[in-house]
């Protein structure tokens, strides 16, 4: 299993800062020999246009009775924004990656914590991802 993390950025003018243009989280199981698809791809793209949501999801298994012209896997299903943070606590808490440290729910939630107040005066309202830790 692996996790594939693309993410483009670019300087901000006003506020000078660095800003995400474009991210992609793409999660595999097994080899590439074994099944080329990704479980999941989820895409931001600041400046997408029309014709699809600037956040969605690609799921690569396909319903047993999906009868949609469109190939399920092509589907762009809209999201809000999610970030790296949330994509690691939900591989580890629902695909049983096991964590490298002993800590990661702590360390996870600060670092979505910091992005939180990041974008708290952005155009979109931001919801936390997950409950807090214990002891929060």
């Amino acid at each position: 299993m692996y996790l594939n993390v693309q993410i483009a950025l670019r300087v901000a003018r006003s506020p000078a800062r660095l800003e995400t243009l474009a991210s992609t989280f793409t999660y595999q199981a097994g080899s590439d020999l074994d099944d080329p698809r990704p479980v999941f791809e989820y895409h931001y793209q600041r400046e997408s246009g029309p014709e699809h949501p600037r956040c969605h999801l690609h799921i690569h298994a396909i319903p047993r009775h999906y009868t949609g012209e469109r190939p399920f896997p092509r589907l762009h299903l809209p999201t809000r924004r999610i970030t790296l943070e949330q994509i690691v606590w939900h591989l580890i808490h629902e695909h049983g990656v096991h964590p490298r440290r002993p800590d990661w729910h702590h360390v996870l939630w600060r670092h979505e914590a910091h992005h939180r107040d990041n974008q708290r005066h952005t155009l979109w309202p931001y919801d936390p991802p997950f409950i807090p830790p214990p002891g929060r």
